[in-house]
């Protein structure tokens, strides 16, 4: 049986509470709460809200991952003032999520500028970074019984550092921390034009969550995972998957269709 989780992008509360609904409904054991303004992170949270996060879904009998903001905010950030204010950032999300009782903590690389990528020294530089902040977190995670996970990036006007199987297998290997692990995003791999299987199979080891929902091909849309182009049927045939399966969709409606598809392919 496939351990089956969830996320879907509510910026209010009664939405939050329509998602954990569901776990009532389905055999939901995973919950992901994706930490973003406005809604979830750690400078809009009090100390009531956290509170009433924490006990909802304590009671729902989930385990939480957070999926740390990656909006305006680099890991492989080049600028040494922007570096110490990354790891400030992650630090109060590690806070956060040994408030609620997570399990785990996604994360991005980031980026290099478009104007710099084709500069070595500077490319050398984002990746040492890199591997040097995901050390550092590690360590931080590790106090708070966290695991940190990487997942790889859609894609994006400037050159990612994690989008292929041998980047993150690479940086993985770097960083060479018991508590900073992998995360692999099929549609993201997908969008990158990589074999999906592939992919999985050559970073599985490193695996502690796969994230799953479907596009056009050409968009990172988070539809339901029936709807878009990825044959999510086959790939589960092929592939015997042992981490926990996050769907990451839109809104409430396309996820209880994915969460429907789950019955189709568990029967």
């Amino acid at each position: 049986m496939i351990k089956w989780g969830l996320t879907c992008f509510f910026r209010n509360r009664r939405n939050f509470s329509r998602i954990i609904g569901l776990a009532r409904q389905f055999p939901l054991q995973y919950l992901e709460i994706r930490g973003e303004r406005p809604f979830f992170s750690p400078e809009d949270l009090s100390q009531n809200d956290i509170r009433f996060f924490g006990n909802t879904i304590e009671k729902a009998g989930l385990s939480v991952t957070l999926h740390a903001t990656f909006y305006d905010i680099n890991l492989s950030t080049i600028n040494s003032y922007l570096k110490k204010a990354t790891l400030q950032c992650y630090r109060r999300y590690l806070d956060l999520g040994q408030k609620i009782n997570a399990q785990t903590m996604v994360i991005h690389a980031g980026s290099m500028h478009y104007d710099a990528a084709g500069i070595k020294t500077l490319w050398n530089l984002a990746r040492s970074n890199l591997v040097e902040n995901l050390q550092v977190l590690g360590d931080y995670a590790a106090a708070k019984n966290i695991c940190l996970a990487l997942e790889n990036s859609p894609p994006n006007r400037n050159p990612l550092l994690v989008y292929h199987w041998k980047h993150h297998k690479d940086i993985i290997k770097r960083v060479n921390h018991p508590k900073v692990r992998a995360v692999l995003d099929v549609a993201h791999a997908h969008l990158h034009g990589l074999d999906i299987s592939q992919y999985y199979r050559n970073i599985r080891n490193s695996l502690v969550e796969l994230h799953i929902h479907n596009n056009n091909g050409h968009e990172d849309l988070h539809n339901s995972v029936e709807d878009g182009v990825i044959d999510f049927e086959t790939f589960f045939r092929n592939n015997k998957v042992k981490v926990p399966v996050i769907m990451e969709i839109r809104n409430v409606a396309e996820a209880v269709k994915s969460l429907k598809w789950t019955q189709k392919i568990e029967s």
